[in-house]
């Protein structure tokens, strides 16, 4: 496995198990298997977190929230 398929994995894993329900409805992004942006434009999160994560792979993912279902 290389390195950015691990990082992706631990975003992944970080993304299943965390209780993000203070993030509900909104997109975040994952930096090392933490959140390091949060916000309603995926855009404007991933930009944050480019200033936070430099070089470092990031993970965006939207949070649904309780009403969410995907079919």
């Amino acid at each position: 496995m290389s390195e950015v398929e691990e990082i992706k994995d631990k975003n992944y894993v970080f993304y299943i198990n965390a209780d993000l329900s203070e993030y509900a409805g909104k997109w975040i992004a994952i930096v090392g298997g933490r959140v390091v942006a949060s916000g309603e434009n995926p855009e404007d999160v991933y930009m944050d977190a480019l200033k936070i994560a430099g070089d470092k792979e990031i993970s965006l993912a939207f949070v649904p929230t309780d009403e969410l279902l995907i079919l």
